[in-house]
């Protein structure tokens, strides 16, 4: 396999528009509330939005069109919903929802299913994402096996274990961690941070610590099977993407940007950018072929090996991005921005 590049193309055709020399531009996308997440949904792009007081769905067509889906939610908390996460097999909608709530403050979860006109909130039983032994939702991912939801549980024997919900007949059932690679031990704490589909399956990425020993790591569904890994060099694996058989994994290591390709999970050489303790990553994508990040680093910012490339638009903290057909899409300082 060649070497992958990690780059971004700086200068797109058509996408610088004046101003400070080498900016590559973008363009603001109106939309009618605040755009929480992102998802690709067959030729079009899904965004998860909220009100100041409740979540909307909106579909943008290739066009420019924007559309909203319906939503029905079926609980309280449902109706005041924040987006953790939206995915989509091309057919079907799958999203992730929470907002904070009762005594202690905890966030309530909503799962939501459904297509381009109708998102319907599904209710389960408060044990499901709930309970003594609830962790966090990470977010939802499409298999070739049908949607699962990733986050933690307690674990039998320490911390939490890293777990998976399938769904089945309107219902979210979480599988058992014990045995597999998701479980934590005396010895080894797993802690997932993103997760996206790969191939059939899906790559979760986050941290583990053993004997005082921080690693960045990545555990790996293959429809069957869960498999993990220990990312060389790595403090932390913060987001990821997968496409032409390889997956792209930023992250965290020393306090700066790590950058890791798959499946053979090759540290890159990368920019010297920061990445704090608290800050988060969005997943690479490709453009014009080439692995691509875009960072809130003194603002918005395109980087590559050679240099950085300041964005022409937006600013602020960088929430999401993905790409449909050839249009890549920004989720930057609570605005959508589409890339040209």
């Amino acid at each position: 396999m060649r070497r992958l590049t990690l780059a971004v193309l700086l200068v797109l055709a058509g996408c610088s528009s004046g101003g400070e020399p080498g900016a590559t531009g973008f363009t603001a996308v109106d939309l009618p509330a605040t755009p929480e997440a992102l998802a690709v949904h067959g030729d079009m792009l899904a965004i998860g939005t909220r009100t100041p007081d409740h979540p909307e769905l909106v579909l943008r067509s290739a066009d420019g069109t924007l559309a909203n889906a319906r939503l029905t939610p079926a609980t309280p908390y449902g109706r005041e919903a924040h987006w953790y996460g939206v995915t989509s097999d091309g057919t079907t909608i799958t999203g992730v929802g929470g907002e904070r709530g009762g005594a202690h403050g905890n966030v309530r979860w909503s799962a939501w299913t459904g297509d381009a006109r109708v998102i319907t909130e599904k209710p389960q039983a408060f044990s499901t994402f709930g309970g003594y032994g609830a962790g966090e939702l990470i977010g939802p991912v499409r298999t070739a096996r049908g949607p699962l939801i990733i986050g933690t549980w307690q674990s039998a024997q320490a911390g939490l274990d890293i777990a998976a919900w399938t769904y089945a007949a309107d219902t979210w059932t979480r599988q058992p961690s014990a045995g597999t690679v998701l479980e934590s031990s005396q010895e080894l704490l797993r802690f997932p941070l993103s997760v996206t589909p790969d191939g059939d399956g899906a790559l979760v990425v986050g941290w583990q610590i053993a004997k005082g020993q921080v690693s960045a790591a990545v555990w790996r569904f293959d429809g069957t099977t869960w498999t993990t890994a220990t990312l060389p060099g790595g403090d932390a694996a913060l987001a990821a993407r997968c496409w032409d058989g390889t997956c792209h994994v930023v992250g965290r290591a020393g306090g700066r940007l790590a950058w890791w390709s798959g499946p053979e999970w090759k540290k890159l050489a990368t920019p010297d950018v920061p990445v704090g303790d608290d800050q988060t990553l969005t997943a690479p994508v490709p453009v014009n072929g080439t692995p691509t990040l875009v960072v809130d680093h003194g603002g918005v910012t395109l980087v590559s090996e050679k240099d950085e490339r300041r964005a022409e638009g937006p600013s602020g903290a960088v929430a999401a991005v993905e790409k449909v057909g050839d249009q890549v899409f920004v989720i930057a300082g609570g605005r959508l921005w589409r890339l040209g």
